[in-house]
């Protein structure tokens, strides 16, 4: 109790629920409900752990997930004492409880039913689960993990093994001079190589590897070559004087940076013609047009994903319909018979509540009325859990197809935006900021170069006179 409760692995106990029993002595109650049902067993109590994927639960979550899965399978009938550790990576549940229940004195036995009903809880956050076995049509609906825009495009907050891995593969290509310097610098980066179809990294703290192309379309093998061979190509930023200690200080860095800055100001001027832009304003249109293909792109993603919500919601209401017809039937049959209403009330209910469900459902999605109503007809579900799973199949497609369209253009969009920025820095042109152009810092830069070298004539001349 005093591991599972300790305050640097708890939040100072923030993460620590009771029920029934009281922190400080709750092995004391567990004692004295044995004695108080004169209980034979020997064993006082049971120790659950219950972890989770690094980086993929909050500690809110895991907690609630913890007081959930108590509810599920102790009833509110036994004592426990609930402790959620995030002092570690992967996030964990701590679970002690009474191995007899308050009421009257009864051994807990209900051990194989604890991990479904985790598993449960999990598929119901969106989390997780060890799934080593086939699923059949239906349970591979209920337990699909449908895709997240924010995985694919990419994670705000840059904590994402994605959003890593995405970061070191563009260090690491800008250091290595050809593909198996790459591979090698990754390994000691400590990650896991697994080549095949798609080349693919795992770091020390993930489970799973990630397909490199699953980041962007700058990520695929082919593409991580191209730009090892043409990084010397690629167009860099303008060198900012005023904001930049070390141009101030050093003046060699400073006459460099001149000259990167000329250059890089060439290179961004000939790419922009090159990709067919006779002006800042056609290059500001093509920029303002990706990026309103881009949120039209994430609309429908999102509409996809509310589908596949929807008909995930919904298998639940199919099946209460199939195994709850009859007594609906009989009720259908029979409308004034209290006796039959009042022995089948709850099923009949259940019955009327999902046929509601599905009529809105069926409203919100018509193309999926007569499927879904031929399905209905027949004694088994299986064929429309299978069609269904078939269309979500086809969602699921149509993403993944957005996602590469999405990726492209986010490219472009990237692209372009870093050469306006460039000539913006080398025009001087910044609306909420007040600054010298690169172009006069240049020019003013010449002038005091042209005065020293005038001074130092002059003084050449007065020697020789």
């Amino acid at each position: 109790m005093d591991y599972i409760c300790n305050g640097d692995k708890t939040d100072n106990e923030i993460y620590v629920t009771t029920h029934l029993c009281s922190r400080e002595n709750a092995h004391k109650e567990f004692e004295l409900t044995k004695k108080q049902f004169k209980s034979r067993t020997k064993t006082l109590a049971h120790h659950l752990i219950q972890s989770f994927v690094p980086e993929e639960v909050s500690f809110e979550e895991a907690h609630q997930v913890g007081n959930e899965l108590c509810e599920k399978i102790l009833d509110g009938k036994y004592e426990y004492v609930l402790a959620t550790h995030i002092d570690k990576d992967h996030i964990h549940n701590h679970i002690i409880f009474n191995s007899i229940d308050v009421d009257e004195g009864k051994v807990y036995h209900s051990y194989m039913d604890i991990r479904n009903q985790s598993d449960k809880l999990c598929r119901e956050h969106n989390l997780s689960v060890i799934d080593q076995e086939t699923q059949k049509e239906i349970n591979e609906i209920k337990r699909r993990k449908f895709v997240n825009w924010y995985d694919w495009n990419e994670d705000k907050k840059g904590s994402s093994f994605k959003s890593k891995l995405q970061f070191d593969i563009d260090r690491m290509i800008k250091q290595s001079i050809n593909w198996q310097d790459f591979l090698s610098k990754m390994e000691s980066c400590g990650y896991e190589i697994k080549f095949g179809k798609h080349i693919a990294f795992r770091s020390k703290n993930q489970q799973r590897f990630t397909r490199a192309k699953t980041i962007g379309v700058d990520y695929t093998e082919e593409r991580i070559k191209d730009r090892i061979i043409n990084k010397e190509k690629e167009i860099g930023n303008i060198i900012n004087f005023k904001n930049n200690v070390k141009a101030k200080s050093s003046k060699g860095y400073k006459h460099w940076a001149m000259k990167h800055n000329l250059k890089t100001a060439t290179s961004t001027l000939v790419e922009i013609r090159d990709k067919g832009f006779n002006s800042m304003e056609e290059l500001e249109r093509r920029i303002s047009g990706i990026s309103i293909e881009k949120n039209d792109l994430k609309r429908e993603f999102d509409k996809l994903s509310w589908e596949q919500k929807r008909i995930k919601e919904i298998v639940k209401h199919i099946k209460i319909i199939i195994n709850k017809r009859e007594h609906y039937e009989g009720y259908r049959k029979n409308p004034n018979d209290k006796i039959y209403m009042m022995m089948n009330r709850k099923d009949i209910e259940a019955y009327q509540k999902s046929y509601e469900e599905i009529d809105i459902f069926l409203k919100q999605f018509p193309h999926l009325k007569d499927t879904a109503l031929e399905g209905l007809k027949k004694k088994s579900g299986k064929n429309l859990f299978r069609k269904l799973n078939e269309h979500l199949k086809e969602l699921q497609a149509k993403q993944e197809e957005i996602i590469k369209k999405h990726s492209s253009l986010a490219t472009q969009y990237d692209e372009l935006e870093h050469l306006k920025v460039n000539v913006n820095e080398y025009l001087g042109i910044n609306k909420a900021e007040k600054k010298e152009s690169v172009i006069a810092v240049i020019k003013k830069y010449k002038r005091k170069i042209d005065k020293t070298v005038e001074l130092s004539h002059s003084r050449k001349n007065e020697i020789e006179l």
